[in-house]
């Protein structure tokens, strides 16, 4: 069977991720099947995976704007699958190859599409979105076979395009943690956080959904009650800029300009030894897929406070404890009792690393390896 994959697209963050991880795996996994990959000039799988039946084509330079990479993919693309006899295409992404005419299968990965009228954001995202929506309904019409990345995904595609249910799986992403990085934060957690001052740790980017806001209001409380509550430092870029200059405008109007520290985007080292020393880590998120976030902190042995909101139970279990993320009441709660059980922070410490082996990246590629055959 020829299967093919395009890397063009999946080139920052949760995108790099996957294909960081996943390539690896399916080599690992798969030495019969033929796998061409279509990737930007100068990307490293060229000279790191060796094996034959994995064939690169470079496409467009490495720098690239995202419409460039799209049109490629939309107009050119479909050429080459037939130019290569390729069966099936892979899209480890929402949107599909609207005119390839082999089996298609794509990989839901980002809710914003399909939630963005949820949400207060900024006009020009909202446009984005918009676009994005109708690509996704598109992809989901034209798509052979649909990977949901969790059951609250299978759950919401299901209700925004009724009729999928039989051409739907659930297959989860695997664990963004190394095991290098894994075998450190045991000994890390022996030492009980690596002896930093103690600090409430969150990451995400800032847009709406992520719910930032509710959590600074809840920071609040939290210092209002007990003055010596920890600073809270938040590890993120900006994706939507008004709504940062919202998070940023409550805390400057209610004096926490001192406690709270925007570290910005966080080189992923640095982030995860933050997860392993914070004395609580928050994700406060209401908009998520499978969130790798959450599993790179249970990975860590980080004491996590998460939002009640599908998928995150589903994601950690019993490896953190939950909250309502519309009330900053609840949140702040929540948070204070980590703060004040020691007890429970360690019970969490140690079902965090526990749960994060659930997500396997070899498990994940064996998976979508039997939907290629369907």
């Amino acid at each position: 069977m020829k299967i093919a994959m395009t890397l063009l697209s999946g080139v920052y963050y949760g995108g790099a991720t996957i294909f960081n991880n996943l390539i690896p795996a399916l080599v690992a996994a798969d030495s019969k099947n033929e796998y061409h990959l279509f990737v930007p000039e100068g990307h490293p799988f060229i000279n790191q995976v060796k094996q034959k039946n994995f064939i690169f084509h470079e496409c467009v330079g490495r720098n690239q704007s995202v419409l460039k990479r799209f049109l490629w993919e939309q107009l050119i693309l479909p050429r080459e699958l037939k130019k290569y006899k390729v069966d099936v295409l892979f899209m480890a992404k929402n949107i599909n190859i609207l005119l390839a005419r082999c089996k298609t299968i794509i990989a839901l990965q980002n809710m914003e599409p399909l939630a963005y009228r949820e949400y207060d954001n900024d006009w020009k995202l909202n446009v984005a979105s918009w676009i994005k929506w109708h690509l996704n309904k598109w992809s989901v019409r034209k798509a052979d076979y649909i990977v949901a990345v969790s059951q609250a995904v299978k759950d919401r595609a299901i209700r925004c395009f009724p009729g999928i249910e039989k051409k739907v799986s659930v297959v989860y992403n695997g664990n963004p943690v190394p095991s290098s990085q894994a075998t450190r934060n045991s000994s890390l957690q022996r030492m009980g956080g690596g002896g930093q001052e103690p600090f409430i740790l969150t990451a995400s980017k800032f847009v709406a959904y992520a719910n930032q806001l509710n959590l600074v209001k809840a920071y609040q409380c939290l210092c209002e009650k007990n003055p010596n509550t920890p600073p809270l430092w938040f590890a993120g870029g900006v994706h939507d800029k008004k709504y940062f200059e919202k998070v940023q405008n409550f805390v400057d109007n209610n004096g926490l300009k001192e406690r709270v520290k925007f570290l910005g985007l966080v080189p992923q080292d640095r982030l995860f030894e933050l997860m392993r020393q914070a004395q609580v880590f928050v994700f406060p998120s209401t908009l998520e897929a499978c969130p790798h976030t959450p599993i790179e902190a249970m990975s860590c042995g980080a004491p996590i406070a998460a939002s009640s909101t599908p998928p995150m139970p589903e994601i950690c279990k019993d490896a953190a404890i939950y909250f309502d993320p519309s009330n900053p009441d609840d949140i702040a709660r929540v948070i204070e009792q980590l703060l004040t059980e020691e007890k429970k922070r360690d019970e969490l410490r140690a079902r965090g690393p526990v749960r994060a082996q659930f997500f396997n990246w070899n498990k994940t590629a064996k998976a979508l390896m039997d939907i290629f055959k369907l």
